[in-house]
């Protein structure tokens, strides 16, 4: 099973020395006193100062100053919040960042800020935040007056919105909105293409549609962007070994790569077990197998793969236990689906295609979308006897891989087209004889 790769969420980073405004959107230059406005300011600077020298509680103190003597100076009162956030919790941090939002309703990277805190427990308020954020970041690109602000205020912006699209995406890709997730991916990247981390999420959503060519060059153009980040090469590696046909090699050359920069890890070593799997190098990879387990995998992925394993070396009774063991301990549907797809697959071999046609049936049961099973069930059903369901199924599974069916699939869809056309033809001929 290709489990979902870790999701990042990303803040913004505002440009250190820029001082904000008195306006909905907190871009442009505050209005008031000169000389309280000329204070602030130095107040805002010193604080920067004390960041640049990673001295957060004496910044503080100087911030919450220039937030004091104008309050509408968004900059000041930003940090502030993202500070007191670090040094009080959690939920002091939402409560200022929720302030904000209120004197700034116009403005991005609070917004954008405020779902990054709320995206683990409250995903719905987090959704909320990251549409605002994106909404009033489009606004401000098509206001005549925020364009006349100057070069340097539209690019804060655009650094801005291109996180805020990042984290929209990053969120709905971890609900399964694999196309909003890929064009808010997309839309970030346009903004702000050296943001390496929405290249990467794009590779995600592009690999879960099992679109491998595309994924791999988002992931390449992420890892040129950041070598030092291993999900990069880990992304290339199960792209490898998850297209048609799967190229382990190249996924170990990647593998080796992101050993090298996190060590040894259980996700590293699971796929290192499929690379070996998919060489036929059956005795390493269950060493591999072993290893992820020991680091903390999946206990009921692993005990698939195994199955998987003893099914190629010819032990079907270890294979079948292996693969009874990984139902009882998922809850997964997709995974079930496939647990149970290979437990018809072994009774198919046996001959005993009542037993296999009921393990079909409970896969699809699991996960629609096991097309395998759909399959399989269809030729079972009709060496049973049953031609009018297995006709049903036999024509949705060949409907589903078209003309260009995957290696592993074409032998079977074939023999599926002709009990198809045998059906049909010896329904017809009946037909004639009534």
């Amino acid at each position: 099973m290709t489990r979902a790769l870790p999701i990042l969420l990303v803040p913004a980073v505002a440009l250190a020395a820029a001082v904000a405004a008195a306006d909905p959107s907190g871009y442009l230059k505050p209005e008031g006193d000169p000389k309280t406005l000329a204070k602030a300011a130095r107040h805002f600077r010193e604080g920067v100062r004390y960041l640049e020298k990673g001295a957060p509680a004496p910044a503080l103190r100087v911030f919450r100053r220039a937030a004091k003597l104008c309050p509408d100076f968004f900059e000041a009162r930003y940090n502030v919040a993202k500070l007191e956030g670090q040094e009080r919790g959690r939920d002091k941090g939402i409560a200022e960042l929720e302030a904000i939002n209120r004197d700034f309703p116009a403005n991005v990277r609070a917004f954008n800020d405020l779902g990054q805190l709320l995206v683990e427990t409250e995903p719905e308020a987090a959704a909320r935040a990251f549409e605002t954020a994106v909404t009033n970041g489009e606004k401000l690109l098509t206001d005549e007056a925020f364009k006349a602000a100057g070069q340097d205020t539209l690019a804060q912006l655009a650094v801005d919105l291109a996180f805020a699209y990042h984290n929209r995406g990053a969120s709905r890709l971890a609900a399964g909105k694999l196309d909003e997730a890929e064009a808010d991916f997309t839309r970030s990247i346009e903004l702000n293409d050296a943001n390496f981390f929405s290249h990467y999420g794009l590779g995600l959503a592009l690999l879960q549609q099992g679109e491998y060519a595309a994924a791999k060059a988002s992931f390449k153009r992420a890892k040129a962007l950041k070598r030092s980040f291993p999900g990069c090469s880990i992304g290339l590696a199960r792209a490898y070994l998850t297209e048609t046909p799967p190229k382990p090699s190249f996924a170990l050359a990647e593998l080796k790569e992101a050993e090298a920069l996190t060590g040894q890890t259980a996700e590293i070593e699971e796929l290192y077990g499929d690379a070996y799997r998919l060489q036929a190098n059956l005795d390493t990879a269950l060493q591999r197998y072993e290893k992820a387990l020991e680091l903390g995998a999946d206990p009921a992925s692993i005990a698939f793969k195994r199955g998987l394993v003893a099914r190629e070396q010819g032990d079907t009774e270890t294979a079948d236990k292996q693969f009874r063991e990984c139902v009882k301990k998922t809850t997964e549907p997709t995974l079930q689906a496939r647990a149970y797809t290979e437990l018809g697959g072994l009774a198919e071999i046996e001959g005993d295609f009542r037993t296999a046609a009921n393990y079909f049936g409970v896969a699809i049961a699991s996960d629609p979308e096991a097309h395998a099973a759909r399959l399989h069930l269809g030729l079972c059903l009709y060496r049973l006897g049953n031609q009018e369901q297995a006709e049903e199924y036999l024509a949705a599974a060949v409907a589903h891989y078209g003309d260009d069916p995957p290696e592993a699939a074409a032998e079977d869809v074939r023999l599926a087209r002709k009990l198809l056309d045998k059906i049909r033809a010896d329904r017809h001929n009946q037909t004639q004889t009534d």
